[in-house]
């Protein structure tokens, strides 16, 4: 394994985590593919397998689950082996084919492009599994028409079986006295009835099992016995042709073994998809945006195996700032938090969600590296410090621009000063290297040095002095105090000895560790402050979305309500229309004063007719270029300046737009007043949605309507819109935002954010 080692898989408890995502396999084949996963570096076949992951989270919201699987390895290394098979093992490999055929047809979808053609290598095993499933039953046995002469033998066997059956009933009935239990049981394979001991000087019989009292015999007349040889060989010949039939049937999977295979590891990996994408949803778990150089930028990064009591993390370093060292009190998280960069690196680059923010970035590391945890061997008769060390010279030789370093405690083990002497001449050779490194460390050299050095960035866990524990949080730019002085007086030491260990310090020693408790302090109120202000705006967020919801059950019902009006006003207009021919028909037939009465009632209808009609229907008003013109929907007022066939060109507050004649109507010029105070614009809102809905439709069908609806906005004084396109290929998309690039009212538009529906939503402001 290139990318990671043997010692930095067990650091960051990657095999666990592997674990964790495993029992969400459907089957034994997904959860060993998954336990299998090894991170890669390269940049095409991550972001691939996430691609992947993507379609398969998709699939599974819509309720794909890959069930009825199993490994079918060891019945195929039988088969090869042994040249026969049990039936029921047969059964277990139709159920595999039934099971990859479903899987194959929920996945060849549009809406899977990766996952369709990975699916289309399947093989095509009907052939073999009509075979299977007509020549065995759900019992797993052998159906007795399998073939032909099979059928023919157990039709042969029923037949001799009841003449049989015949003799020796009759043969009881006669010698009744004889018979010990008037019933035909089996011995042998061979019919016999059970007979008095003393039955067997009186009379031929065959005596084939005796009871253990001796006074019963199992035994067949002499008269059945060519009748029992009869039926005995129609036995042995469909044994025969069953052991005919299964050998016929292994051989014809012994041919397909080749395709069954590779079907069995497409299935194992869709399985592993299905494993991660249902790790995903259970754990709220994200794909990051990956990147070949840059940044680690870690958001609300969840430790998976802590669970619910993970303390979300959220740390940047990188670019430019290779180097992090990260301070703070014992048990503050410092480990936790470096075992969490780590094993994040790690599995992104294996194709696996991480539980953390969508915003979390990482680039992709050629090798991850570390020093993590207690090492001692006793074999090599190696301490702590030699362990670590040996490790450490095992990173430094590896370490390049493409490697991401983790050491815990640098510096540990031994003597302070040589130990912080040994650190800083290890941080300074590791930033020569190029290599992203995070350091944690105790040690005040270390400290100073990661403040004074422009590539190194300084960060601390955050430690609550009120109530003396951990929060577990990281503070970026703040060196961190152990804090041991504190805490003691806190936990009631003397306070005459807390103040002569205070005087072994330097006063520079002194004010710096006070300078750092201050920053501290300060730090942590601003992140309190930054965490209330993310949860008001969470709850705004909660309340606009409720608004949302509420307006869009309104609008439901404003639908509902105009359908069914729209309804109710069609059948009345078809009762019209129904009245009118009824009319006509009379006035033809009628005499004068009938008619007249008839064109009387027409003139009436023809007024209801005129009332119930939309006002677009009908001839449109005629107008001249400069007449002054009122648009219906909102009573705003402006000038005719051009005219054509179907549409008018008006002039409204400096903006140009073009309407149906049918949407105006004449109105009054404006009289300057001269003298009079100039009053304030009244805009009437109203008569236009704030979205407008085009998903699905043809370029040039859309492009009309986002052109009415952007009139419809300007002239309703509302300055945002948004257009809902879809994602699709994005051709929609992109004609919809060359269209807005040419409106000259338009003052700019961009894509929705993720939480607003993202590349589906355009927002449009107007001027």
């Amino acid at each position: 394994m290139d990318v990671v080692n043997e010692r930095t898989l067990r650091d960051l408890e990657y095999g666990k985590v592997l674990e964790l995502v495993a029992r969400h396999a459907a089957s034994s084949l997904g959860r060993e593919t998954v336990l299998a996963l090894e991170p890669r570096a390269d940049p095409e076949a991550v972001r691939a397998e996430f691609a992947f992951l993507e379609e398969m989270r998709e699939a599974v919201a819509r309720g794909f689950v890959p069930g009825g699987l199993s490994d079918i390895r060891p019945i195929l290394d039988e088969a090869r082996e042994h040249g026969d098979l049990d039936p029921e093992k047969l059964l277990d490999v139709a159920d595999f084919i039934e099971a990859v055929m479903r899987i194959r047809q929920e996945l060849s979808s549009p809406r899977y492009p990766r996952l369709s053609r990975l699916v289309e290598k399947i093989s095509d095993q009907r052939a073999l599994l009509a075979s299977i499933r007509r020549m065995i039953d759900e019992h797993g046995r052998i159906r007795e028409d399998a073939t032909p002469a099979l059928r023919l033998l157990h039709r042969q066997r029923r037949e001799i079986t009841r003449e049989l059956t015949q003799h020796l009933r009759a043969f009881i009935d006669r010698h009744r006295e004889l018979v010990q239990d008037p019933v035909i049981t089996q011995r042998g394979g061979r019919l016999v009835i059970p007979m008095k001991s003393g039955a067997q000087g009186l009379l031929e019989l065959v005596v084939h099992d005796t009871s253990a009292s001796g006074q019963t015999v199992f035994a067949e007349p002499a008269t059945a016995v060519r009748a029992n040889n009869r039926l005995r060989e129609t036995e042995d010949e469909i044994e025969r042709e069953i052991r005919r039939i299964r050998k016929e049937l292994v051989a014809t999977l012994h041919a397909e073994e080749k395709d069954l295979l590779r079907d069995t590891e497409i299935l194992a990996r869709i399985d592993s998809l299905y494993a991660r994408a249902r790790y995903a949803e259970a754990a709220a778990a994200v794909i990051p945006v990956l990147e070949e150089k840059g940044p680690v930028e870690l958001v609300e990064a969840r430790h998976p195996l802590l669970g619910e009591r993970a303390v979300p993390v959220t740390i940047t370093f990188g670019d430019p700032q290779r180097m992090v060292v990260i301070t703070g009190p014992n048990t503050g998280g410092k480990t936790v938090t470096l075992k969490t960069i780590g094993l994040f690196a790690l599995l992104a680059q294996a194709g696996i969600p991480l539980p953390a923010s969508p915003r979390t970035r990482l680039r992709l590391f050629g090798k991850v590296r570390s020093d993590i945890g207690e090492e001692q061997s006793i074999e090599q008769s190696l301490s702590t410090f030699s362990s670590h060390m040996t490790n450490i010279v095992s990173i430094l030789r590896e370490a390049d621009p493409e490697t991401l370093v983790l050491l815990d405690e640098l510096g540990a083990g031994t003597d302070p000063q040589e130990g912080a002497a040994l650190g800083l001449a290890i941080l300074e050779y590791l930033l020569s290297t190029g290599a992203t490194v995070a350091v944690a460390t105790h040690l005040t050299p270390l400290k100073n040095f990661a403040i004074m050095h422009p590539g190194v960035k300084s960060c601390s866990m955050e430690f609550d002095l009120e109530t003396l524990s951990p929060t577990f949080r990281v503070l970026e730019g703040v060196p961190g105090s152990s804090c041991a002085l504190i805490i003691a007086e806190r936990l009631g030491l003397d306070r005459q000895i807390v103040d002569k260990a205070k005087s072994h310090f330097t006063s520079g020693e002194v004010k710096a560790e006070e300078i750092i408790r201050v920053l501290m302090e300060e730090r942590s109120a601003l992140e309190r402050g930054r965490r209330e202000l993310e949860a008001e705006l969470s709850r705004t967020k909660a309340l606009r979305e409720e608004y949302e919801r509420k307006l869009e059950r309104l609008k439901e019902r404003r639908k509902a309500e105009l359908g069914r009006e729209l309804q109710r006003l069609e059948e009345e207009l078809k009762r019209a229309k129904r009245e009118i021919e009824r009319l006509i028909s009379v006035a033809k037939e009628g005499e004068l004063e009938a008619r007249r009465a008839t064109l009387r009632r027409l003139e009436g209808l023809s007024e209801r007719l005129q009332a119930l009609s939309p006002r677009k229907t009908g001839p449109a008003p005629e107008f001249q270029v400069g007449q002054t013109v009122r648009f219906r929907a909102t009573k705003a007022v402006g000038v005719v300046r051009a005219v054509d066939a179907e549409r008018v060109e008006v002039e409204i507050k400096g903006k140009r737009i073009w309407l149906d004649p049918r949407e105006l109507e004449p109105a009054r010029s404006p009289r300057p007043t001269g003298s009079s105070p100039p009053r304030p614009e009244m805009r009437v809102k109203g008569g236009v949605d704030l979205e407008l809905f085009v998903h699905g439709m043809k370029v040039p069908e859309a492009l009309r309507e986002v052109e009415a609806w952007l009139d419809r906005l300007l002239l309703s004084g509302f300055r945002v819109g948004h257009i809902i396109h879809g994602k699709g290929t994005g051709a929609l998309r992109r004609a919809i935002h060359e269209y807005l690039t040419t409106v000259p009212y338009v003052k700019r538009f961009r894509l929705a954010p993720p939480e607003e529906g993202g590349e589906g939503v355009t927002i449009v402001e107007l001027e």
